[in-house]
C-alpha cells in the first residue's frame, strides 16, 4: 500500500502544482493542510490536500449535507445541515471524536466558536444556536427587532464581537422566482449574548471578512437579476455603521479570501438561467477598494460548474472547489498550476498550519 501511494503522489507532483520552493528553502512555517468538504451523496465526505498538492479523498465520512468547516484549537468543526450538528475531527489523526447537537430542524449553515462558545447560524431557525463548551448546554439568542423572514447564515468573529448575516426573501413554489431583499447584520455581544446593534449590509449577504487596517468587509451576492454581486465595507471598531464604501462586483459571488498581501480573491457561484453552471474567480485590492478582475476578466472561469468554496494557503496559492465537476483548482501567482479530482460535491474549505 505505501509503494502505491508513493507512486501516485510522485506522478502528481509531476504533473503539476510547481511551487517555486525548492529542497530545504521552503519555510517550514508555512507548511499545512487544506480540509476540504465535499457535500453531495448519502454523507459528505473530507479530502485532506497537503504542501504539495497531493490529495487524498474520502478520508472520513461527514455528517448529511456538511455546509461550513473551521479549525479551532487543533480540531475542525463541519457544520452539517442535514443532522443539525456539528462535527468535531482532531486535525492531526484526522478522526471523528464526536458531534455538538443543536436545535431540530434548524438546518444550521455555518459556526465559529468564541468565547468557549459555538455560536452556529441556521436557515430554519429564530436566530443563533449557542452551545456552551464548558457547562453542555445548548440555548438560543433570538434576534428579535430585526428584519428576517428565513434564518441566518454568514457569520464571523472579531474581538467579543459575533456578526451574523440575517436572511431576507421570499420565494414562489409556481414560477420558482425568489426575491431577494434588503438585509442586516446583526452584532452579538460574545460575553452577554446579547444583541448590541444591527445594521443594513446588503442583499443576499454571502460572506463577511476582516482585513489588516480592520475594515468588515460583507459580500453580497445581489439579487440574480438587475443587482449583481457587491462588497460593502465598513471600518471596526463603528456604533452604528451608517457610514460605508462599496466595491461593485458584478456576477454572482458567493465567498471570498484574503492573501498576506490584502488581495481579496472571490469565488463565482452562480447559475445561468437554464441551470447549467459557470464560475470563476474575481480578485480585488482591499486597500485601494480597486477591483483587478471582474467579471469580464476572471482570473480564472468554468462554464461548467460554479465554485463554492475558496481558500488560501500559506505560501498565498488559491484554491477553488468547482461543485459540479468534483474538481479543486489551484492558482500561483494567478495563474492555474494543477487541477485535482475532489470528493462528489467540493464545497468549503479551511487552510490549517502544522
Amino acid at each position: 500500500m505505501k509503494k502505491i501511494i508513493i507512486i501516485i503522489a510522485t506522478l502528481i507532483l509531476l504533473a503539476g502544482c510547481d511551487t517555486g520552493y525548492k529542497g530545504t528553502t521552503k519555510p517550514l512555517s508555512k507548511d499545512g493542510n487544506i480540509f476540504l468538504i465535499n457535500g453531495l451523496g448519502a454523507v459528505g465526505t473530507l479530502s485532506v490536500i497537503d504542501s504539495e498538492c497531493v490529495i487524498a479523498n474520502d478520508v472520513l465520512s461527514l455528517g448529511k449535507w456538511p455546509n461550513h468547516i473551521f479549525e479551532h484549537d487543533g480540531r475542525l468543526y463541519v457544520t452539517n445541515s442535514g443532522n443539525n450538528n456539528v462535527q468535531i475531527i482532531e486535525t492531526g489523526t484526522q478522526q471523528s471524536v464526536g458531534s455538538i447537537e443543536l436545535s431540530d430542524f434548524s438546518n444550521p449553515m455555518k459556526s465559529l466558536i468564541s468565547n468557549r462558545k459555538l455560536y452556529a447560524t441556521n436557515m430554519f431557525g429564530t436566530g443563533i444556536d449557542v452551545y456552551d463548551l464548558d457547562k453542555d448546554t445548548l440555548y438560543t439568542i433570538t434576534l428579535d427587532g430585526i428584519p428576517m423572514e428565513n434564518g441566518t447564515d454568514a457569520i464571523l468573529s472579531s474581538g467579543n464581537l459575533i456578526f451574523t448575516g440575517v436572511k431576507n426573501y421570499s420565494y414562489d413554489p409556481d414560477t420558482w422566482l425568489t426575491t431577494y431583499k434588503s438585509e442586516h447584520i446583526a452584532v452579538i455581544d460574545a460575553l452577554a449574548d446579547t444583541i448590541v446593534t444591527f445594521f443594513e449590509a446588503g442583499i443576499n449577504i454571502a460572506d463577511m471578512l476582516i482585513n489588516e487596517e480592520k475594515e468588515l468587509h460583507v459580500l453580497s451576492k445581489g439579487n440574480n437579476d438587475d443587482i449583481g454581486g457587491f462588497v460593502r465595507i465598513f471600518d471596526l471598531p463603528d456604533d452604528d455603521f451608517d457610514t460605508y464604501s462599496t466595491i461593485e462586483l458584478g456576477s454572482q459571488p458567493g465567498a471570498f479570501a484574503i492573501n498576506s498581501e490584502g488581495m481579496v480573491y472571490v469565488a463565482v457561484s452562480g447559475l445561468n438561467a437554464d441551470w447549467t453552471g459557470y464560475g470563476g474567480i474575481m480578485k480585488y485590492n482591499s486597500i485601494s477598494n480597486q477591483v483587478l478582475n471582474g467579471p469580464d476578466d476572471m482570473i480564472y472561469s468554468s462554464s461548467e460548474s460554479g465554485i463554492l468554496g475558496i481558500c488560501i494557503d500559506g505560501y498565498d496559492r488559491v484554491y477553488a472547489s468547482l461543485f459540479d465537476k468534483n474538481e479543486l483548482v489551484v492558482l500561483e501567482s494567478d495563474t492555474l498550476k494543477t487541477v485535482l479530482t475532489t470528493g462528489n460535491g467540493p464545497q468549503g474549505m479551511v487552510f490549517v498550519k502544522e
